[in-house]
């Protein structure tokens, strides 16, 4: 169990409270089971989360990392239901290096958009600020509560990555999509290295002697 959990609660029902029910706040146990990392949300109807959902796939790539700049700050996402969520996270450390939990802030500024959107049609200058243009807009995602959930959206992109069926992959082919995978966290997921496995085709003595190479570049 993370030590400051207590804190961290305190503080996300406090921000909840300051900005009211368009602001979710979540707080994530790493500690434990990957697939159950939320431990306490408020206004979890922004995102459609709750206690005991699995984190992002972000999260995944932090649990591989050092502790340097993995904070994010005012992030926006358009989700699949037409939200604008503009959201912050804090990550909290082992003195190993080990993420052990996290404070996420998700705001929807749906509204904000539109009213801006509105105000531009009337006027040069922008009075609110949504951190977005259409070209930093990120893809559409979905909330996931589900960390194999997560783990088949990562494995998804790095297949649209390669562009080739895994059926159709070369060796050079199938070391590009592990890398990816490696990097976005995957084999921390557990039964990760046998869907991989089925996908391409190949053995777990051949996943670990690739994965071998991509780690050592």
């Amino acid at each position: 169990m993370i030590k400051n959990k207590k804190q961290l609660i305190h503080i996300a029902d406090l921000i909840g409270a300051q900005f009211g029910p368009s602001t979710e706040v979540v707080v994530h146990d790493f500690t434990k089971d990957l697939d159950h990392t939320i431990v306490h949300i408020v206004n979890g109807h922004v995102t459609g989360r709750k206690v005991g959902d699995a984190p992002t796939g972000d999260f995944l790539k932090y649990m591989k990392s050092s502790t340097e700049g993995k904070d994010k700050i005012r992030h926006v996402i358009h989700t699949p239901d037409g939200k604008f969520i503009r959201s912050s996270t804090a990550n909290f450390y082992d003195a190993d290096g080990t993420l052990n939990s996290s404070l996420c802030i998700n705001q929807d500024i749906t509204d904000i958009v539109t009213l801006e959107t509105a105000i531009k049609g009337m006027t040069e200058d922008f009075y609110f600020d949504s951190s977005m243009s259409t070209a930093d807009e990120e893809p559409v995602k979905a909330p996931t509560t589900s960390i194999h959930s997560v783990m088949d959206n990562i494995i998804a992109e790095g297949m649209a990555m390669i562009g080739t069926p895994a059926d159709k992959m070369n060796k050079e082919a199938k070391i590009k999509l592990l890398a990816f995978l490696d990097d976005r966290g995957v084999f921390l997921i557990q039964k990760s290295g046998q869907k991989v496995c089925e996908l391409l085709g190949i053995s777990k003595f051949t996943l670990y002697n690739y994965l071998e190479e991509v780690r050592k570049g």
